[in-house]
């Protein structure tokens, strides 16, 4: 459903939302940290700076980080970018699509879905999906207080 390069644009944005303000950040920190093949990551990481969610420094003390506030970049920013629209409207099809009165049922039902997921994405920031990351971290970490 959604790609691997979708995916690893999702997990990089996240790995930049854990560590804004604390400056920029590496493509090998962001690969390593979440598992991400490095090869492909340059590439994504100039496709979200070209889009606005990233932005980067040169130099040696260089890399990626959120173009703005993680509260203000959401899941679907990132989603629309990399897979486009979640589904094809009828009247998105062309000229020469077959249209029958099934699909045209069906574009109802894909529309209401497509108007519930754009509410899910729009709830679910990069500052949110973080603190929840940091929350599942600190609660599967092991504990070896006495």
């Amino acid at each position: 459903m959604i790609s691997n390069r979708c995916h690893y644009a999702l997990r990089a944005m996240l790995e930049l939302a854990l560590r804004e303000g604390a400056g920029p950040v590496t493509i090998a920190d962001i690969a390593t940290a979440q598992k991400i093949p490095a090869r492909f990551l340059e590439a994504i990481m100039r496709q979200l700076k070209q889009a606005g969610l990233a932005d980067s420094m040169r130099g040696k003390e260089g890399g990626y980080f959120l173009a703005r506030p993680a509260t203000k970049i959401h899941i679907g920013d990132v989603l629309a970018l990399f897979e486009g629209p979640l589904f094809t409207d009828v009247e998105q099809r062309g000229p020469h699509a077959i249209v029958d009165t099934q699909q045209d049922v069906f574009t109802h039902v894909w529309r209401d879905a497509e108007a519930a997921l754009k509410t899910l994405f729009s709830k679910s920031t990069f500052a949110r999906i973080a603190e929840q990351e940091r929350k599942h971290r600190y609660s599967t970490s092991p504990d070896y207080s006495i």
